[in-house]
């Protein structure tokens, strides 16, 4: 009878090949999984713990916010893979002793618990926890992102941006009528690891769209009222398989053009490729189309308010970069809070889910916890009322 073959004696360099195969589609949590296999593998990969190096990062991830009840003690999060389209629901035990405030590509953006609220920036798959001196800013974060060891938060209705290091005693604070050029100029860095501002501004003003339009908090509309449709030109940055590109939403058409340093104007672009780009206020992002079903390629997706009111109805609307057509596909996921859902029912189309990714968030727990214990204050009974529960169930937006 042969004899059953022993894994642990595969050669140091076979291990690495397959640990570096697994780390090339940004799949973290295999990697970790293939580690835990037996300890000669451990011995032949890097290890993660304390580990910062950048190809453990979950720069491919995006953490989804799902329409749910607010359970305060459910810790379990959907997690999407944009290069490959593997979801993943992890539970995430740690979350408990901190308060969620955003998140940034697969990254949490924490604080602790206790005053004065410590921030942190969790790797959901290694465990790693990058720890900052500075306390958490009591403003509404709407959106961060980690340069190393560096901490930047983006507060857009106070039009201020935090940046801080990990031995910073606080965040510096930016807080001027330049917020959105500065926003838009430090964003065109992370992307390109150039500054580009120049370019940007100039190809924005050419279509007359001003960089406080990516500061509005409203999806398209599809309604012209007896005012006057409110202006829907609008600029978006998405970084798309290592490109920088901008995205101009217009009245009739879409433009595309990749911001590239080395060129020295922005170049337009007709076809993206299999790439499809998710575009919202609050966050865009690009997929590899042909690893989600349902998804199509050189297609632009985004959310669409119709109606005579204001905010009465969402659709999912695909625009061809091809054919230069628009198509409504489907209802959106209007809101996160199951009381107030009506667009869309579950089970959600990944469509859904990751348009729903670019405009709905649970807001900071930080800030939500600060309003339950001013609550009080204001109306002295409240807990009889149950008041406090009532808001646990409230969507707190960026």
């Amino acid at each position: 009878m042969a004899s059953s073959a022993d894994w642990s004696s595969l050669p140091s360099d076979l291990v690495n090949r397959i640990a570096h195969c697994l780390l090339a589609t940004n799949d973290v949590d295999y990697y970790m999984d293939f580690r835990a296999v037996c300890s000669t593998w451990r011995s032949a990969t890097t290890d993660t713990k304390n580990n910062p190096d950048k190809r453990f990062h979950p720069s491919r991830w995006v953490v989804i916010d799902e329409v749910s009840s607010v359970d305060v003690e459910d810790r379990t999060r959907f997690l999407v893979n944009t290069a490959t389209g593997r979801v993943l629901r992890k539970d995430l035990p740690m979350l408990r002793k901190y308060y969620i405030i955003v998140t940034t590509g697969g990254f949490f953006v924490l604080a602790d618990k206790n005053p004065p609220h410590a921030t942190c920036v969790l790797n959901p798959f290694t465990g790693y926890l990058l720890r900052f001196m500075a306390p958490m800013v009591s403003e509404k974060v709407a959106a961060a992102a980690v340069a190393g060891p560096t901490l930047i938060l983006f507060c857009d209705s106070c039009r201020t941006m935090y940046t801080a290091n990990v031995l910073s005693a606080c965040f510096d604070a930016y807080r001027n009528q330049y917020y959105p050029y500065k926003k838009l100029g430090l964003l065109g860095v992370i992307y390109t690891g150039h500054d580009v501002r120049n370019k940007m501004f100039n190809l924005m003003g050419s279509f007359d769209v001003h960089p406080t339009e990516m500061l509005t908090i409203y999806p398209f509309e599809d309604v012209v009222d007896d005012y006057g449709a409110r202006n829907t030109e609008r600029c978006f940055l998405v970084e798309s398989a290592g490109q920088m590109l901008m995205i101009f939403k217009l009245q009739e058409r879409m433009e595309v053009f990749k911001v590239d340093n080395d060129i020295s104007t922005p170049q337009p672009v007709k076809n993206i490729g299999n790439r499809a780009i998710f575009l919202g206020y609050r966050q865009c992002l690009s997929v590899n189309a042909d690893k989600f079903q349902m998804v199509e390629a050189n297609c632009i997706y985004y959310v669409k308010c119709r109606g005579q009111e204001s905010f009465s109805h969402f659709d999912i609307y695909k625009y061809d970069l091809k054919d230069e057509k628009e198509e409504m596909i489907s209802g959106a996921i209007n809101t996160i809070n199951h009381v107030f859902l009506f667009d869309a029912e579950p089970p959600f189309t990944i469509i859904q889910l990751l348009s729903s990714y670019t405009f709905n968030a649970w807001g900071s727990e930080l800030e939500s916890a600060k309003i339950f214990e001013r609550l009080p204050n204001f109306i002295p009974n409240a807990k009889d009322f149950g008041l406090s529960s009532y808001l646990e169930d409230l969507e707190f937006d960026d």
